[in-house]
């Protein structure tokens, strides 16, 4: 996944998937992880249920790979539960019930259509989190003119 979304012709997996470049809150370790990204609200957001959003409690500098470019960002959690069940449901209807399983990682179940009820407990009994990128477009690397 590395390889593709830094070569030089990522294409259009590159437009919903990036990776995320960031330094552990508590081990101070570099890491790089794949993730969706996803517009809610007219916000740039990664939709995860991974330990490793932890990381972004109270924001956090990082940078992304994204379409071939790679950029400073600030990643923060979300910790709004009422407006991240809300981004959730829009993202489910926007995608709708198969996508949104494979784009969000949620498994839904055909017979009922979820509420915004159901997203609420989601959040907080998977739980499911989203984290808040915002780009910071002081400096951008080209990722497929850089190797």
């Amino acid at each position: 996944m590395v390889a593709l979304l830094t070569g030089p012709e990522p294409g259009p997996v590159a437009e919903h998937l990036a990776l995320l470049h960031f330094t552990g809150r508590r081990s101070g370790a570099a890491h790089t992880v794949p993730a969706g990204l996803h517009r809610v609200g007219g916000g740039l957001f990664v939709a995860t249920g991974s330990p490793w959003r932890h990381n972004f409690a109270g924001g956090a500098p990082g940078e992304i790979t994204w379409r071939g470019n790679r950029s400073p960002v600030r990643f923060t959690l979300v910790t709004d539960a009422e407006r991240t069940a809300r981004g959730y449901h829009e993202l489910y209807e926007r995608y709708g019930p198969e996508a949104a399983q494979r784009r969000l990682g949620i498994t839904v179940d055909a017979a009922a259509t979820p509420t915004p009820a159901d997203f609420r407990a989601a959040v907080t009994g998977i739980p499911l989190a989203l984290v808040a990128v915002d780009l910071l477009t002081a400096s951008v690397t080209n990722e497929r003119t850089s190797r």
